[in-house]
């Protein structure tokens, strides 16, 4: 399979934590929207009323990879008719990646909010793997032919 880059918002490299070019899955809405603000955009694109080439623009990237389908074709209509500027097709996509994360978040602060609760499934993972590994290992020692007198391991 192919992995898709998503390239980061200074529209140079990929995504980042190391070069501060990328959008935590964590963050709020009000840090996505600041965060997009500044991004880069179509560079020939230099006014307001100039249509844009949506295919060499790095928020339009991002809207292909995290916008519904509808809304992308919607952009991509606005950006080269210059009916929106780069801001607006940037809300657009602030507003739509937050909605989305919206639920990773909701789902993280209930867990940071009863930590035991993390201690558990992690308990329940631990003991899961525990017995899965245990069977695996089991039968690895009978084909082997590793088995102690009397049947055990």
């Amino acid at each position: 399979t192919e992995a898709k880059r998503i390239m980061g918002l200074d529209g140079q490299a990929k995504m980042s934590k190391s070069l501060g070019n990328t959008i935590g899955i964590l963050e709020p809405p009000e840090e996505i929207w600041a965060k997009l603000r500044p991004a880069k955009t179509d560079p020939a694109r230099l006014r307001r009323q100039d249509p844009g080439t949506p295919e060499i623009c790095n928020i339009y990237a991002l809207h292909r990879h995290l916008s519904p389908p509808e809304t992308v074709e919607h952009v991509a209509v606005q950006c080269r008719s210059a009916g929106w500027g780069c801001i607006d097709c940037k809300r657009v996509l602030a507003d739509n990646l937050s909605a989305a994360l919206e639920p990773v978040r909701e789902r993280a602060a209930a867990l940071q909010a009863n930590p035991g609760r993390v201690v558990e499934i992690l308990g329940d993972g631990a003991h899961r793997a525990r017995r899965i590994a245990g069977e695996t290992m089991q039968g690895v020692r009978e084909r082997m032919g590793f088995l102690a007198p009397g049947g055990g391991a």
